[in-house]
């Protein structure tokens, strides 16, 4: 692969210490996770933009199979053992699971949050819909708006909210439609994970949102769920704290914080 075809990578803390791949939600980039790679940064932290978003778009279309392989070549070259921990929300916790279904030897402890297990076609055909609707909005309105309105619906801090407006701009609303409704479509749930799962949930997300987690609970052996409560989606930016906090008991098999309740 060659070097202006890698993905762009957000990197912090020192290169031999043990690694944390964050995925981040779409149509974000690799930059939401900039409140986690200051707090944990006893932690090699790696958070790349996914193909088709943030300075990775120009690596495209994007599809699951080379993403993934994207990512295990990051995780490889990246870490001394060629292994890392995976944190993934949204979408992130899609192309999470794939990379624990296709790639798991490069993959240790894992958190899920605000993800889906595969969607029927009731869900998927509302998932449509949904982006369907959005593509005014994605079109019309300027990046400061188009932020206030996500950042409202997600409980996003207002210091955030530029930075989601010029990620959302990135993505062509015909881009999202195609690789959305393709990789929801698609997902593969690994039923036995060779590795820890946490997966969480917000308690101010949709009850769509939490159904999907508790799947996710029950389709994977041995995962454990959690509540967060007062989080909404992209709660990482609502409680930087809270999620630096959780990450880091998690990937080193501490207790979770006591603020999080069992699913």
């Amino acid at each position: 692969m060659v070097a202006e075809q890698q993905l762009h990578v957000y990197e912090a803390g020192p290169m031999d210490a043990p690694a944390i791949l964050f995925l981040h939600a779409s149509p974000l980039s690799g930059r939401m996770w900039l409140p986690q790679l200051e707090r944990l940064c006893a932690f090699h932290c790696l958070a790349p933009d996914l193909p088709e978003h943030g300075q990775s778009a120009h690596i495209g279309p994007f599809r699951m199979e080379d993403a993934v392989s994207r990512l295990a070549d990051l995780i490889r070259r990246a870490t001394p053992d060629g292994t890392a921990h995976v944190v993934g929300l949204s979408f992130g916790g899609v192309v999470a699971q794939a990379l624990m279904a296709q790639v798991p030897e490069v993959v240790g402890h894992v958190i899920l949050s605000g993800t889906s297990a595969r969607l029927g076609s009731c869900l998927l055909a509302a998932l449509r819909l949904q982006v369907a609707l959005s593509r005014p909005l994605l079109t019309w309105l300027r990046p400061d708006q188009l932020s206030a309105l996500t950042a409202m619906q997600m409980g996003v801090p207002k210091a955030y909210r530029a930075l989601l407006g010029e990620d959302m701009q990135r993505v062509p609303p015909e881009a999202l439609t195609r690789f959305l409704t393709a990789t929801y479509a698609g997902i593969v749930t690994p039923p036995d994970p060779h590795t820890p799962v946490l997966v969480a949930v917000g308690s101010k997300e949709t009850p769509v949102a939490k159904a999907m987690a508790r799947r996710l609970c029950q389709t994977m052996a041995g995962a454990r769920g959690a509540m967060v409560p007062g989080a909404g989606h992209l709660w990482n930016l609502q409680f930087p704290d809270l999620f630096a906090d959780m990450v880091r008991a998690w990937i080193t098999d501490q207790p979770l914080p006591r603020q999080l309740l069992p699913l």
